[in-house]
């Protein structure tokens, strides 16, 4: 069952008492106040992976953005207030209904107590289908190989006892085609479970078709020919979620009362900010504070925003940083030289906050795209090499000698998959593989492709003992894992050598020792898991 932590029902009761704030003052500064709390909780029910309330906050905050044009008096009416109340209360109820002990439980296997981070999750997956369907018993098969609980559920059930699903999976009985009888059953669990996702297998690639079933509660139409495994991948995205940092804005403005204003505009989307009144700062903030986006001004005393940001580009590192300029220059030639000097987008003082908010994060998002496009691998998804290795050297600092395991992994004999089976099928492996180490280890963890059938993984807080017997069961059942390809399936396996710290003086060490316990596990007879013996750091003479 989803859970809906007592953090989400914080940050929607805080839009509760914005709302009542207003309704006290009937002012329209607590209406943008109101608002802007509002995009807040969009941005959290989006983080948690909730459609439905997602859904149902975007359009209470288009309603609320629908009252800032010209002919609409604040206080609102009586009638404009109970439909925001209305909305804003179906949200509350729904979060509250579903709120639980933020607690997730380990696997049975791994017996304890239950703790926040624990290693794999019971994920309930509720598949919508006729009691035949060859695809429904091959779907449950692959989603509890990657730690998911599958459940049935047939088209002429009108109801079901079920907990809260993660997802929901509907598959047609032919391909492409989807009857009103199925897009009523689509809409009537929408409304039994609002906070799922919902995933529509072999949809028609007719427009229609897709308005229809996203109207009926659908999230994603999966297009006839997409494979089952890709669906796995998708499923896996909810609950793999990628580390989330606060957004940091860097302000770089003359002016302390334009200032305060942007930074409180900006605390109520949860981004950081900081702020700096002499530009010839910038480079030393900017190093020092590492933000997402700059907001300049434009003309300042010493420089101007323009000659600012050239200077800023001249470093490699910043190049690609978003740079906003805020000014009240209404000189439409101005702002075109301004933007092709470097800048990304241009604002014109008074920023209207829901503007700035929404500028902000937008090319925050891009930006943060673009750094993880350059960080993952394609093919799998996983950190690429140099970041690897760059987390690792970030976690053996923090760990400080204390407990951190490595683990260097490699699929036996893939060579000959390739040459046997094809590449595809090999892509395949591969990709199972890392669907399997997402869906098996914590979010916190480290797991990256090294290079070619080779991984590396880094389990913080952990000791050898522990990470051998984690990664023994994942290798059991990788073994079992059957892989398709034209003729029936096929089975792989894969050999893991690991080191521990404390033992080992740096992270190139720790990888090192690694890779040597890698190559005795496959000089050994593969399929197995080998622990490098710890050396003794060296400690300087006193």
């Amino acid at each position: 069952m989803p859970t809906v932590s007592n953090a989400l029902i914080a940050v929607a009761e805080a839009v509760e008492r914005r709302w009542q704030g207003y309704l006290a003052r009937g002012v329209i500064d607590a209406f943008v106040e109101f608002t802007l709390s509002l995009n807040g909780l969009t941005e959290h029910l989006a983080r948690q992976q909730m459609p439905g309330l997602v859904r149902a906050s975007q359009e209470l905050e288009n309603t609320a953005l629908s009252l800032f044009g010209a002919g609409v008096n604040h206080p609102l009416s009586v009638e404009r207030s109970g439909v925001i109340a209305r909305q804003l209360g179906a949200i509350l109820r729904e979060l509250r209904r579903h709120e639980l002990p933020a607690v997730a439980s380990r696997r049975g296997a791994d017996g304890g107590a239950a703790v926040e981070g624990a290693w794999s999750r019971p994920r309930q997956i509720l598949i919508v289908s006729s009691r035949d369907h060859p695809w429904r018993a091959s779907l449950a098969e692959q989603l509890e190989f990657f730690g998911f609980v599958p459940c049935g559920m047939q088209w002429e059930e009108s109801q079901t006892e079920l907990n809260i699903p993660l997802a929901v999976v509907f598959i047609p009985d032919a391909e492409g085609s989807y009857e009103a009888e199925a897009v009523a059953t689509i809409r009537l669990l929408r409304s039994e479970f609002p906070a799922s996702s919902f995933y529509c297998l072999s949809v028609s690639a007719e427009l229609q078709s897709i308005i229809d079933l996203q109207r009926a509660g659908a999230d994603f139409c999966i297009p006839v020919g997409e494979k089952l495994n890709d669906l796995v991948s998708r499923i896996l995205d909810l609950v793999q979620a990628r580390e989330q940092q606060v957004p940091r804005v860097l302000v770089v403005e003359d002016s302390a009362t334009a200032i305060a204003h942007i930074r409180r505009s900006l605390s109520q989307h949860g981004i950081d900010s900081e702020a700096i009144g002499d530009p010839r700062a910038l480079l030393e903030a900017t190093a020092r504070y590492r933000p997402d986006l700059v907001l300049m001004d434009m003309y300042m005393p010493y420089c101007t925003g323009v000659e600012v940001t050239r200077a800023l580009r001249q470093l490699r590192e910043y190049q690609s940083l978003p740079v906003v300029y805020l000014s009240s220059e209404t000189d439409i030639v101005q702002q075109v030289e301004a933007l092709r000097l470097g800048g990304d987008q241009f604002l014109t003082k008074p920023v209207n906050p829901v503007v700035l908010a929404a500028v902000v994060k937008t090319k925050i998002e891009r930006y943060r795209e673009m750094l993880h496009s350059g960080r993952h691998d394609s093919l799998t998804g996983l950190l690429n090499h140099s970041a690897a290795k760059a987390k690792l050297d970030d976690f053996f600092r923090v760990a400080g000698g204390g407990p951190l395991t490595a683990a260097m992994i490699d699929i036996d004999r893939f060579k000959s998959i390739n040459d046997t089976y094809g590449h595809p099928v090999g892509d395949q492996v591969i990709r199972s593989l890392a669907w399997l180490l997402r869906g098996r280890l914590r979010s916190s963890d480290l797991i990256g492709r090294y290079g070619g059938e080779e991984f590396i993984v880094a389990l913080p807080g952990t000791d050898g003992g522990r990470a051998k017997e984690l990664l023994d069961r994942i290798r059991e059942d990788f073994a079992d894992l059957p892989h398709a390809h034209g003729a029936g399936t096929l089975r792989a396996t894969f050999s893991c050598g690991l080191a521990s710290v404390p033992g080992f003086r740096d992270p190139e060490a720790l990888i090192a020792a690694a890779d040597e316990a890698l190559l005795v596990a496959k000089r050994s007879g593969r399929n197995m898991v080998i622990s490098a013996v710890s050396r003794p750091v060296a400690t300087a003479s006193p």
